[in-house]
């Protein structure tokens, strides 16, 4: 189903400097929302010279079509993205989480990105690779996971092992993951089809992987594959889970992106 920007919702945080930079997109990943780039990145982001949006896709609990998550596919929330993408007077810096990752690039193989940055990405290639070296490595993680994807959000110590480093404290996490939410069972199985990128789509784009090096979700070997993919170098950052922009280092995450941008020329204040 087509998607017009008027049916997204976004999160906006208006720059406090006057500046040239590019509006930064953030994309959030599976059984979370916009709000989880509003804890820390937006405010941040809007603070370093930005304006940052995030956004809902589609099926998130604030949103009216809630109550049909479950119809929603991944190329749904890809029409998503893109609608917020072509509503911009400019190309804009994408940053993209997890499925959120996935869907980033898609949208810089077909969209003029200013610059896209993945973190703890989904490969380009698939969910499938990353999925099956959980399910040898921690057989039983794997199984309580598999039950999230397919509904169990209540699970605490399992989504904390899986999306937060030892340096949250279990009752910051419950706190995030109680604003967890079911996923749509079409969008996670469309991320496990195998896929060819289009490498050229994003030839001259800038582009900046990260991930952590305790995130038994997207292992930084496949983060690592990501970048060969690209043709960039991704850096793994210690001590760091999944849920990388509500980690307790999350503004090492974030210094670091608004660095690399301004190496490219996209955090120039007026």
């Amino acid at each position: 189903m087509s998607t017009n920007i008027s049916d997204v919702h976004l999160i906006h945080r208006k720059s406090e400097l006057e500046t040239t930079a590019p509006p930064v997109l953030f994309i959030h990943g599976a059984f979370t929302g916009a709000w989880c780039w509003d804890e820390y990145f937006l405010p941040w982001f809007a603070a370093a010279g930005f304006d940052a949006y995030a956004i809902d896709l589609p099926g998130r609990r604030n949103r009216s079509d809630y109550g049909r998550l479950q119809e929603f596919t991944i190329s749904d929330y890809q029409d998503a993205v893109f609608a917020v993408i072509d509503s911009f007077d400019e190309p804009p810096i994408v940053v993209g989480h997890s499925m959120g990752g996935f869907l980033a690039w898609r949208a810089a193989e077909e969209k003029d990105l200013a610059a896209l940055v993945m973190m703890a990405p989904v490969p380009p290639t698939g969910l499938a690779a990353p999925a099956m070296q959980l399910a040898v490595t921690n057989p039983a993680l794997a199984m309580d996971v598999a039950a999230v994807h397919a509904g169990d959000i209540a699970n605490v110590d399992t989504l904390h092992q899986s999306m937060f480093s030892k340096s949250v404290p279990k009752q910051i996490a419950a706190q995030y993951i109680n604003q967890f939410q079911g996923e749509s069972q079409l969008a996670v199985a469309g991320l496990y089809n195998p896929r060819m990128p289009n490498i050229m789509g994003v030839w001259g784009t800038p582009i900046k992987i990260v991930g952590g090096d305790s995130d038994p979700l997207i292992p930084s070997a496949h983060v690592h594959w990501t970048g060969s993919i690209c043709g960039r170098s991704a850096h793994i950052y210690e001590d760091m889970g999944h849920g990388m922009m509500l980690e307790t280092n999350w503004l090492t995450v974030a210094e670091d992106i608004s660095d690399w941008l301004a190496d490219q020329g996209l955090r120039d204040t007026a």
